[in-house]
């Protein structure tokens, strides 16, 4: 019997932070020079990426490897605007959001853990002055995941059998019909 191994990310932990912000001022990013003030906001979104996690300590909190997880995750946004012309453009720009979870994480290993996060928001009611950006009201998702990669060992008891085709080429070598699809030996 052969083995086949499998490495995969095995989620440990995770936890799901919901919160909210009022009057956020955030910088509106690098303004194209091609555009005309003032600006209109239309829409703002997370970008769908894993966020970056800055200042992340961890403190445990008893025998039960229960810890307490506090950062600040730095989510990735784009803003969508229009200028004094009607012309519509977007720019990038980054939201940072402090966390503080209660955490399982693992004894150490050889093969560490990892704690990573990603976010979305939604925001409504925006106000711009050409280098901040107002968000009346902003409601953050931020998910924070302890992860680790799991080797997994499956059994391979050998490969799928194929039938023949029922018309061949009666001229073909018998040596060639007789060769196995897949090589035989012992996989590691």
């Amino acid at each position: 019997m052969n083995r086949v191994v499998i490495s995969v990310p095995r989620v440990l932990d995770s936890a799901l932070e919901v919160s909210s912000a009022t009057n956020l001022v955030i910088d509106t990013g690098t303004i194209p020079g091609t555009v005309t003030a003032p600006f209109t906001m239309q829409r703002i979104t997370a970008t769908p990426t894993e966020t970056q996690m800055l200042n992340l300590t961890t403190t445990p909190l008893g025998p039960n490897h229960c810890t307490r997880v506090t950062a600040d995750v730095v989510i990735p946004v784009t803003l969508y605007l229009t200028d004094a012309n009607n012309t519509a453009f977007q720019t990038h720009s980054t939201i940072t959001r402090p966390i503080d979870l209660v955490l399982y994480l693992p004894s150490d290993a050889a093969f560490p853990y990892t704690i990573t996060s990603e976010a979305t928001l939604e925001a409504t009611g925006f106000t711009n002055d050409g280098a901040t950006t107002t968000l009346r009201n902003v409601t953050f998702k931020i998910l924070v995941r302890v992860s680790a990669v799991t080797d997994l060992l499956v059994p391979v008891y050998g490969y799928a059998p194929i039938n023949r085709a029922e018309h061949y080429h009666q001229s073909a070598d018998n040596s060639f019909l007789n060769q196995p699809l897949f090589p035989v030996g012992k996989i590691y």
